[in-house]
């Protein structure tokens, strides 16, 4: 007969009439024991002896063929050794009944019983093996979600939830020490600087300006007639008359008369300018005004520029004027020099620069010639030379950066800082008060 409990076979009439007449309520009503149940109760000495299994066949077990079953059931039950200790698990109920070839239905009850008394002295003998202790788990703070409440999904916001609050702007700390100092002293220290050096050029120019209007004048003319040396009319004139003829010249470059005045000027009827005369007059008339007015224009700017340096940068006027100085000196000893080396070059060349059209030269009788020979020029040129050195010099005494200015010049630009200082540090607070 097949050991395999998977293999079917034909149950015996005796087999049948246990099955149909076995209780399965007792079987059921009792309930299991299994051996995890029994893992914290202290194990019950066994006797050594009860151990050991008997040489004796099992219930359970069929008996060899030539044993009759009269003999057999006179035969004392025996109870099925337990299970040893070192064995993982116990068979369970079918499978001792699968294992048996042949049983009668009394031996397969007494199987069982034996089968199920001996699985819980197994177990007992089983050592004992402590569980590690489960560790609560840490609830969440967060409030639980009813199963049966939808969960809104990430992109939509739930009504009852709150708006996002606006992200304030971040205030702007103020500037330490250092920054704000640097700060200050940076203000418009560029565009001080441009007005600076705006003074620096602007400086011989009106230097220039101003000398040739002074040179341009009755005064000058009476000085350079009566001075000793200087050359009588060829024609006759007298100083008196060249004094009176050549006031009628310098009047008419500074006043707003036509070139009527000159032309009408008739002494002992005849007319006194030709009118090439007349028209050159006028073309120098018409310059020393242009220049005139650029000098006023130049002063007007230099004054404005003045203001906002003592406002912005004190000192930025008086070392414009300083360097404006020393430029007025260069281009005077420079003009000088050329003067020096060739006196006619040089003039034929200035009367080409400033009258371009030609009608500047004239014959050595003509009332121009005799009124305004060459050494009147030569007296003219070393009179500019002479006010602008004496301009010169005023304006470097007047700028000179002595201890004493230069003292009281920082005075004056701390003062001024502070007052950017406060005024910027007033800002900054109003601004960090706004934010």
């Amino acid at each position: 007969m097949s050991q395999n409990p998977d293999e079917p076979r034909e149950s015996t009439s005796e087999e049948k009439s246990f099955e149909s007449g076995l209780d399965y309520g007792a079987f059921a009503s009792e309930e299991p024991d299994f051996p995890e149940d029994h893992l914290g109760e202290e194990t019950p000495p066994h006797d050594d002896a009860a151990a050991h299994t008997s040489s004796a066949p099992a219930a359970g077990v069929p008996a060899p063929a030539g044993h009759d079953s009269s003999a057999r059931d006179a035969q004392p039950t025996e109870v099925v050794p337990p299970v040893r200790s070192d064995q993982a698990q116990t068979r369970s109920l079918s499978d001792e009944l699968d294992a048996a070839p042949t049983a009668t239905s009394g031996d397969r009850v007494e199987a069982a019983e034996a089968a199920t008394v001996s699985a819980p002295a197994a177990a007992d003998e089983q050592p004992t093996t402590a569980l590690p202790q489960e560790q609560p788990r840490q609830r969440s703070s967060a409030p639980a979600v009813s199963p049966a409440s939808p969960v809104p999904p990430r992109h939509q916001r739930s009504p009852e939830q709150p708006a996002e609050a606006p992200r304030r702007e971040q205030v702007i700390a103020p500037p330490n020490e250092h920054e704000l100092q640097e700060e200050v002293e940076k203000d418009k220290r560029g565009i001080s600087r441009f007005f600076t050096v705006l003074i620096a050029i602007f400086t011989p120019l009106m230097f220039i300006v101003l000398a040739l209007r002074l040179v341009a004048s009755p005064v000058f003319l009476m000085f350079t007639y009566w001075r000793p040396g200087f050359p009588a009319d060829p024609g006759g004139w007298e100083l008196s008359d060249r004094l009176l003829y050549g006031s009628y010249g310098t009047d008419f470059l500074l006043n707003a008369a036509n070139s009527n005045y000159l032309a009408q000027l008739a002494p002992d009827g005849e007319p006194l300018f030709t009118d090439a005369e007349v028209s050159h007059m006028l073309d120098v008339k018409f310059l020393l005004w242009y220049a005139m007015i650029i000098g006023v224009g130049l002063l007007l700017l230099t004054l404005l520029m003045a203001l906002l340096l003592r406002a912005w940068r004190p000192g930025g006027l008086a070392r414009g004027i300083f360097a404006g100085a020393w430029a007025t000196i260069g281009i005077m000893v420079g003009i000088a020099v050329l003067a020096i080396i060739d006196w006619q070059l040089f003039f034929t060349e200035f009367h080409n620069l400033f009258f371009p059209q030609g009608n500047w030269s004239f014959p050595s009788d003509s009332t121009l010639i005799r009124l305004y020979p060459e050494q009147f020029w030569i007296d003219a040129g070393i009179w500019v030379a002479a006010l602008l050195l004496i301009f010169s010099l005023i304006a470097l005494l007047v700028t000179w950066p002595t201890k004493r200015r230069r003292a009281r010049r920082a005075d004056r630009l701390a003062e001024v800082q502070e007052r950017k200082r406060t005024k910027l540090e007033d800002e900054l607070n109003k601004a960090a008060a706004e934010s």
